[in-house]
């Protein structure tokens, strides 16, 4: 995707960045004071910082490595926020039938992408995994923000909404402060706009067709987000055969139908784990997610049962 801060027609803007989750997240701000409008992008960035130190399974003190250690053997008590999101998670995991699903360490650790050492996972390696993954297997307790793992090895691994967590988080800062026009980005995989950009240019994102060069759609949002899943980056090949990263938790097995999926929603949240789910479930499966409101469209590049290409689109100009 491709997104631009230079906007001469208000009279000033800011452009933070910092690294995070592995990637760049970058704040831009318009407002009337730059250096006021750096400072609060500064700020946002910060609570993106912290959410990586809470969320990442990477590092040994967070939030996530605690739950994985400890949540088998007796409930753990977490921040309100990390128990908001679980909770979300759970009801994604539901309305895709499983498609997206957050309790399934055990099963991307077969397969290394997480590791940087993909490699071909085996039939019983998989078998074995999948019984310990699962939300189903969570249980979350509202009144006293506990999480209980049902059975030894449930690990956690937000990799697939953390980033769009940490954006609404940042965007929650902003609009506090009373910011009414920015955009950030994680990654440029995943970007959310508080109001509207000042220029229509700005704000007008382009979505990449990875196979040929020309573009899928051109979406414009405003205080909504976009997000887009695809696995031409980061594989594995075996005796001729590529296997992406985004593996179907129902099968185990990487998803090879989906070539690039791009999700709006109302939250950079729910357009990252809805992006993911589609990106296994199909072209069907977003029409009826379309439909029934949990995003607000979708542009999909497919390939058809003999291998062409198919494009895919609901809800989106």
């Amino acid at each position: 995707m491709g997104i631009s801060g230079d906007d001469p027609s208000h009279r000033c803007v800011a452009r933070v960045g910092v690294g995070a989750m592995g990637c760049l997240f970058e704040a831009i701000v318009w407002g009337d004071d730059a250096d006021w409008c750096a400072g609060v992008a500064r700020e946002a960035l910060g609570v993106v910082e912290d959410l990586d130190q809470q969320l990442s399974h990477y590092k040994s003190t967070s939030d996530i490595t605690r739950l994985n250690a400890w949540a088998s053997h007796s409930p753990v008590r977490v921040e309100p926020g990390l128990f908001g999101l679980l909770s979300q998670c759970a009801e994604w995991t539901r309305i895709t039938g499983g498609a997206f699903d957050v309790a399934v360490g055990a099963l991307l650790d077969c397969w290394g992408f997480h590791t940087g050492a993909g490699r071909v996972a085996g039939a019983e390696e998989i078998s074995e995994a999948m019984s310990r993954s699962g939300m189903a297997h969570v249980a979350l307790e509202p009144e006293t923000d506990l999480v209980h793992f049902l059975r030894p090895g449930i690990r956690l691994n937000l990799g697939a909404v953390g980033k769009g967590y940490a954006l609404d988080c940042a965007a929650e800062l902003l609009r506090r402060y009373g910011v009414t026009r920015a955009l950030l980005h994680g990654g440029l995989s995943t970007i959310l706009a508080v109001g509207t950009a000042p220029d229509p240019a700005v704000r007008r994102l382009t979505v990449r067709n990875p196979v040929g060069g020309q573009f899928l759609a051109t979406v414009e949002i405003a205080d909504n987000a976009l997000a887009t899943s695809g696995a031409y980056h980061q594989f594995v090949e075996a005796e001729g055969v590529r296997y992406g990263h985004i593996i179907d938790p129902r099968t185990g097995w990487p998803s090879d139908t989906v070539i690039t999926v791009s999700v709006v929603a109302r939250s950079a949240a729910a357009a990252d784990a809805l992006s993911t789910a589609l990106f296994i479930l199909g072209p069907e499966a977003g029409c009826d997610l379309q439909r029934d409101g949990h995003i607000d469209g979708f542009t999909m590049l497919s390939r058809g049962d003999g291998g062409d290409l198919i494009v895919t689109s609901a809800g989106l100009p």
